[in-house]
């Protein structure tokens, strides 16, 4: 894929669609997060600020987080407490063939629905100011996920979780899968930044172009950012030597230098959506 064609991939793959795992590492989500900060209009800027006056962290203390970059990763530090909620952090849509919604998210259980829901939630100012609070906190790690294309794909291999491999050329820490290849290795090489805890240093000029890049893709909804992924799951994520329908390779898959480059653009420009969609999303509901 050569540069700046992998949003023209994703277009064209949205509109042709057919109707246990965790996404972005640290790194991914801030960025989200800190995109969202800087283009929120002033009035939905006060509401969240509102909600996060007073924000506590797992244990009940107070966190003294008061940005969307600062919280957005507030769901994945849940994990093994009473109110981790692990399935909804993706949707387990199939990348071969297709299947009704009620499989891969039985009772609602998934991130779209969750998503929804929880949207619902911190629109409505009636809603107890903990439960916002909380709502605002899953949305932003929420949105996040679901532009993860591996959060909307599955091949009987958890999200590529079962999938071992190896980045060419690139030394990852111990061994690696595909999966926690697209939620850190990768998103490290795409913004070219060294610290995997926080956002890249030129993240006001990302803003400005996720802003442009959420105005040639449309703002769409949780259940199309969900195609849009799983979509480039099939033709990216998954697009590797010796793949299979339904079937984990044996042995570790090397991701050579062209793979590596589409996946970059791709994570790229999904995190920058993400971002963009999410300010969009806080700027219509906490503005009303």
């Amino acid at each position: 894929m050569k540069k700046n064609n992998a949003l023209a991939m994703l277009l064209v793959l949205a509109s042709s669609c057919a109707p246990g795992v965790w996404a972005w590492g640290p790194q991914g989500h801030r960025t989200v997060g800190a995109i969202a900060d800087r283009l929120l209009t002033p009035q939905a800027h006060a509401v969240v600020t509102q909600l996060l006056a007073g924000d506590l962290d797992k244990f009940g203390n107070p966190s003294g987080r008061t940005t969307l970059e600062a919280v957005a990763v507030w769901p994945d530090e849940l994990y093994g407490t009473p109110a981790a909620r692990a399935t909804w952090h993706y949707d387990d849509m199939p990348i071969c063939g297709s299947e009704p919604k009620a499989r891969y998210c039985p009772e609602g259980q998934c991130n779209t629905e969750q998503l929804k829901r929880l949207i619902g939630v911190l629109a409505n100012p009636r809603s107890a100011p903990r439960d916002r609070n909380e709502a605002l906190k899953w949305v932003v790690h929420l949105v996040g996920d679901i532009h993860q294309p591996l959060h909307a794909a599955d091949n009987d291999d958890r999200g590529g979780n079962r999938v071992q491999v190896a980045l060419w050329g690139v030394r990852t820490r111990g061994r690696e899968n595909l999966h926690r290849a697209w939620d850190g290795d990768l998103v490290k090489l795409a913004f070219h930044a060294r610290n995997r805890q926080q956002p890249p240093d030129d993240i006001d000029a990302l803003a400005l172009e996720a802003r442009g890049l959420v105005n040639d893709a449309g703002q769409g909804s949780p259940d199309q950012w969900a195609f849009e992924s799983n979509n480039l799951a099939r033709n990216v994520a998954y697009h590797y030597p010796g793949f299979a329908c339904n079937s984990v390779p044996q042995g570790i898959v090397v991701l050579d230098s062209d793979y590596q480059q589409d996946a970059e653009e791709i994570v790229r420009e999904r995190v920058l959506l993400a971002g963009g969609r999410l300010a969009n999303l806080l700027n219509s509901i906490l503005t009303r």
